[in-house]
């Protein structure tokens, strides 16, 4: 049961809307909370892109903040939007939007709730000069994992007591994938941005192995982003294009794709509490991954899938040769996996969670008209 909360009122300061990872999680969260009654708007840096109309089917309005690419003017935009909304929360969807969302809320005698998605150690090298004030400025971090959590709580950059965990949430499809019989070609699946970070090479490589090993085994690379063309380029060395992978690009029908699929692999170097595994989990499929951010906590040697060592390939492929070859393996796998995110993050979970945070940030900071908000 989810309490009601009809005067709370939260604004999120979107970096972007695109179909991707962060996005989804921002859409859940904005749903989650206007079906717990509470008034939600998103100010989005961009504009016209995917969750816009997902947002706008939920009855929750988006306003475009990012006419100019000067940050002071985005801010200063922001800060006039949301003076009639009276938000008494603001919160960043996006690491890089923190900065937006401290800065307003400060002039609205609001709180402010920064993100952090993925590493602390690859928000900081990615964002320069402002890594650290991204997480020092906003009233409350919350990050998407427990790992990212501690980092920051270890870092003495912020009071580890304003530092939170709100999971990713995921709907569970009716269906799940068939599990087809040994012998029979089998599909690996694939699913993120294609940057160097989700090192979609070691999947490349993983599955050149074990076909030169004999199995029946094909790849799917679902996603787009500065690395395709290098990617593309090393499948056509190993002997993989044009059968033994495709690459799809973005898809808006990745719940067809996981339920035709027969395993999903994730190779990333840096995650947070990754949205493809808990997708691939609850269309009943085994998992393959690397150990990064809470990866290890859905996926479970042996019982959900496998874990391998980051950048081995050989590993990989080994694991890939396995499913290739037990049909029992993979639908216990699966049918374990399933039931692990069905059980732990529904969208209902996460509202109460989000619910739960903003209670105990009004207590800590002694913010007495959102605590009263927050009464159910």
């Amino acid at each position: 049961m989810i309490d009601r909360v009809p005067d709370l009122r939260v604004a999120i300061v979107a970096g972007s809307l695109r179909r991707g990872g962060a996005e989804k999680q921002l859409w859940h969260l904005a749903s989650g909370l206007r079906d717990a009654g509470a008034q939600v708007g998103v100010y989005a840096l961009t504009r016209g892109e995917f969750y816009e109309s997902r947002l706008a089917a939920d009855g929750i309005p988006t306003t475009w903040i990012g006419r100019s690419a000067s940050p002071p003017a985005r801010l200063f935009a922001l800060t006039r939007a949301l003076r009639g909304f009276r938000p008494q929360i603001v919160q960043a969807s996006h690491a890089f939007a923190n900065l937006y969302a401290a800065g307003a809320a400060r002039v609205l005698d609001a709180v402010s709730v920064g993100a952090l998605r993925g590493s602390l150690r690859r928000c900081l090298e990615s964002n320069g000069i402002w890594g650290r004030q991204i997480i020092r400025r906003p009233t409350a971090i919350v990050a998407n994992s427990r790992r990212a959590a501690a980092e920051i709580a270890e870092s003495g950059l912020r009071d580890p007591s304003l530092v939170f965990v709100l999971e990713n949430a995921i709907e569970i499809p009716a269906s799940v994938a068939s599990v087809r019989p040994a012998g029979t070609p089998l599909r690996a699946l694939l699913v993120g941005s294609l940057t160097r970070v989700k090192r979609a090479d070691l999947f490349l490589e993983a599955l050149a192995q074990a076909r030169r090993a004999g199995a029946p085994l094909s790849g799917q690379v679902v996603g787009d982003g500065p690395e395709r063309g290098p990617l593309e380029t090393l499948a056509r060395e190993r002997g993989l294009l044009p059968d033994g992978v495709r690459f799809l690009g973005e898809r808006s029908d990745v719940a067809e794709l996981l339920a035709q699929a027969d395993a999903l692999v994730l190779t990333s170097d840096d995650e947070g509490l990754p949205n493809a595994v808990l997708e691939g989990m609850a269309a009943g499929l085994p998992v393959l991954a690397t150990p990064a951010g809470d990866t290890p906590e859905l996926v479970q040697d042996g019982r959900t899938g496998w874990l391998v060592p980051f950048g081995d390939a050989a590993a990989l492929s080994a694991r890939m040769l396995e499913l290739c070859g037990s049909p029992e393996v993979r639908a216990c796998l699966g049918r374990a996996g399933r039931e692990l995110v069905a059980a732990r993050y529904g969208k209902a979970r996460m509202t109460r969670r989000a619910l739960e945070i903003y209670r105990e940030i009004a207590e800590r900071k002694g913010r007495h008209l959102l605590r009263s908000a927050l009464v159910a």
